[in-house]
């Protein structure tokens, strides 16, 4: 891999374990991280941004709205079967839950666009680069994208993190445009955490 790559993914690692294992506020960490993951992914990696269309607009709203029914879903599941792990998941959620004007306002216009442009416009391409096979570019690149998140600890929002980058590589691979995996994400997120919380 190339040197920028390897120094930007252990950039990301340092940013992400100072968020949510420090005693800095976690706002203001993780709006800086995903600013300075931005300029990076601008400076250093080039997105496909291909026509959009009423199409592929609707799909990708569509795979938000299923991330958000796949969360939903597993909220109930995790219930029933892990129902000790829940409770921390939602003691994290309560953590990143925003709560002031001002969180939402980066939340939308900083942080999910940021983290589409460095992991599916930065880290995904450069996987892409190195391997053929589709589906083993969306696998890689989804394990890294997990495994910035680890210094939450959470099995499970762990395993929600690998399932956000199977569906949004997935959608990045197929439609080629990163505007529209954003929306994707964005969307997911109105759901989430403002119109309809699971936690």
């Amino acid at each position: 891999m190339h040197k920028n790559f390897l120094l930007l993914f252990i950039l990301v690692h340092i940013l992400l374990a100072i968020s949510f294992l420090s005693d800095l506020p976690f706002w203001v960490m993780f709006t800086i991280s995903f600013f300075l993951l931005s300029i990076a992914a601008i400076r250093y990696g080039k997105f496909d941004t291909k026509t959009i269309s009423i199409s592929n607009t609707a799909i990708a709203i569509l795979s938000g709205l299923l991330m958000y029914g796949l969360f939903f879903t597993g909220k109930i599941g995790s219930e029933l079967v892990f129902p000790n792990v829940l409770t921390d998941v939602a003691d994290l959620y309560m953590k990143v839950q925003p709560q002031l004007t001002w969180h939402y306002v980066v939340l939308f216009l900083i942080i999910i666009p940021g983290e589409e442009l460095f992991w599916r416009g930065y880290i995904q391409k450069k996987v892409e680069n190195h391997f053929e096979n589709k589906l083993l570019v969306i696998v890689i690149s989804s394990l890294l994208y997990m495994s910035a998140n680890m210094y939450t600890f959470n099995p499970l929002f762990l395993l929600a993190t690998f399932a956000g980058g199977v569906v949004w590589g997935t959608l990045y691979m197929w439609n080629r445009n990163i505007l529209l995996t954003i929306l994707s994400h964005l969307v997911f997120n109105l759901f989430f955490l403002v119109l309809y919380p699971i936690f």
